[in-house]
């Protein structure tokens, strides 16, 4: 048993190890209540109704209205005109006129036919040959609403596609040659007239129902969901109803229940991430499990697919919508659960925004403190956030506005803050990344005042006492400046540096300014001490060729 669960489950991954482009097998279907209701070998089945003679089914139905006599000896009929509401009637195939039809493509991702790409809306007819290959998925819709989805990994044959003459019944043939296929036959209750599913190993016709099929290596399994399908293989037959499956292999069949669907932990309504986390709780006898996600309600538009051997799976995905989570369990022998799903809605767009500034990690200095972030084109207006908490339970900063750049008071501390788009019709797109900055306090008597010197080599040397441990530990850096003027608009000398001394090229003679600074990476946000005043003159040395300092922090350097 667990060489045959791992060849399985080696055979469903071998076709569905991706993520970007799911299948999904499953819907919402209830059971055929029509009158037409399908095949059983070479007959196609009546259930009468009220009113019903074999006149007007031979009318209906066959090639010509004398077929009544036919209908009559075939099953037996006494009276042609009363008929027993509820009894099946055969109706052979032989007699029964058919047109030529097609099958509509209603969802195509990365699928092919014939190699070239297939798309919604084409039209596909009879011995038309299917590709999903290994990331592909595609739905096919017929005449009366009856819908087969075909995952990746498998290959897939229309053998039959036409539909009756008189009744317009379909009469469809789908063969399975490797992979997978879920059908929903005749949604709509207008009956069956015929469809059949097949594989290499098995063959199983319905009336009316859901239900799945897969081919293999190790074998072919219908799983049934809805209804009642009858399977062959070989000289066995079965009726098969809903909630078992059966497993063909070497020409037998062997019936047994569904495994049991899983239970769905929550998720949020809301996604605005790129990727779902979604977990459940384990199934007893799954040895793995199968989750997608349906962007239609009757589960056949697929965005995603993955399986996964534990009960957890992330799904990734980057458009907007409402969706359906869709999870199943695979048990040893292949078959599969009903599906346990869980709505919810995607929004990613408007996009948000790059931010720029403050950046992470950073620290700046307390009072106004600028935020930016980048245009979002198909954005209205934006949402930004500053809180005390990274859970932003009570932000101290909640702004709504078309500007991009903006300023607002912090006091020291450690802040978070993040921003989002809004499109012109009000929706919102996802926060951008919580950002984390730090806000201090730098009072002027906390920034060092340099003391200068001039050499022999032509520069002047400033050093200074180094910064706080608390200023140092933020990444500041002390900023000099020298300038011809106490505006310092236009400086002559602008350095950072990370230590306690800087080399200046010494200027022509005349008068300067040099200021010191605690800088946190803004320029614009500097702290500056009070400008010095210094002297500059032509370079006189005493015997020793050492410079001659005034006092009272200015340089004298005399002719």
């Amino acid at each position: 048993m667990v060489k045959q669960a791992d060849a399985i489950w080696g055979g469903l991954i071998g076709r569905a190890a991706f993520v970007g482009a799911f299948v999904l097998f499953g819907g919402v279907w209830q059971a055929a209540m029509a009158q037409p209701s399908g095949a059983d070998g070479g007959d196609f089945i009546y259930r009468v109704q009220q009113g019903d003679t074999l006149i007007n089914l031979a009318e209906r139905y066959m090639d010509s209205v004398e077929g009544w006599r036919l209908l009559q000896r075939r099953n037996h009929v006494a009276d042609p005109y009363r008929l027993k509401p509820g009894s099946l009637l055969r109706i052979s195939f032989d007699r029964i006129p058919v047109v030529p039809s097609t099958a509509q493509v209603v969802f195509a991702r990365d699928a092919t036919t014939g190699g070239k790409p297939l798309q919604a809306g084409m039209k596909l007819a009879e011995e038309s040959q299917i590709d999903t290959g290994d990331k592909g998925g595609v739905t096919l819709a017929f005449d009366d609403g009856t819908r087969v989805t075909v995952p990746p990994g498998s290959h897939v044959a229309l053998s039959r596609v036409r539909a009756f003459a008189r009744a317009g019944l379909i009469d469809v043939r789908v063969h399975v040659k490797k992979g997978e296929a879920e059908s929903n036959v005749s949604p709509k209750k207008s009956g069956v007239g015929r469809y059949e599913i097949s594989t290499p190993a098995l063959v199983t016709g319905v009336r009316g129902t859901r239900f799945r099929v897969r081919a293999s290596e190790a074998g072919s399994t219908s799983s049934v969901l809805e209804g009642e399908v009858a399977t062959s293989a070989g000289r066995q037959r079965q009726a098969v109803k809903a909630g078992f499956g059966v497993v063909a292999s070497a020409g037998h069949l062997k019936r047994a229940a569904l495994p049991a669907a899983p239970k769905l932990d929550v998720i949020p309504q809301l996604v605005q991430t790129p990727c779902l986390r979604a977990t459940w709780q384990p199934v007893r006898g799954a040895v793995g499990y199968r989750a997608a996600v349906a962007r239609d309600a009757a589960l056949t538009e697929l965005s995603a697919y993955q399986l996964s051997k534990t009960p957890a799976v992330t799904l990734c995905g980057d458009e907007d919508g409402d969706y359906t989570l869709v999870v199943q369990s695979i048990d040893a022998l292949g078959l599969t659960s009903e599906s346990a799903t869980r709505p919810f809605t995607v929004r990613l767009h408007p996009e948000a925004p790059y931010t720029i500034q403050p950046a992470s990690g950073r620290t700046y200095r307390s009072g106004d403190v600028a935020f930016a972030w980048a245009v979002v084109s198909d954005a209205g207006s934006y949402d930004m956030e500053v809180a005390g908490t990274e859970s932003f339970a009570s932000p101290a900063v909640q702004q709504h506005g078309e500007d991009v750049r903006l300023t607002r008071p912090l006091t020291a501390g450690t802040w978070w803050w993040r921003v989002r788009s809004v499109a012109a019709d009000g929706k919102t797109g996802p926060w951008s990344d919580v950002l984390r900055f730090r806000v201090l306090d730098i009072p002027p008597d906390a920034v060092p005042t340099a003391e200068v010197e001039a050499s022999d080599d032509g520069k002047l040397h400033a050093h200074w006492s180094a910064l706080s441990p608390e200023l140092a530990a933020s990444g500041a850096r002390t900023r000099v400046q020298l300038a011809a003027d106490t505006s310092f608009a236009k400086p002559i000398a602008d350095i950072v540096s990370e230590g306690n001394e800087a080399t200046i090229p010494r200027p022509p003679s005349g008068v300067y300014y040099i200021r010191t600074g605690v800088d946190l990476g803004d320029a614009a946000s500097v702290v500056y001490a009070k400008p010095q005043r210094i002297d500059v003159g032509a370079f006189v040395g005493d015997s020793a060729r050492s410079p001659v300092q005034s006092g009272g922090g200015n340089l004298l350097l005399n002719d």
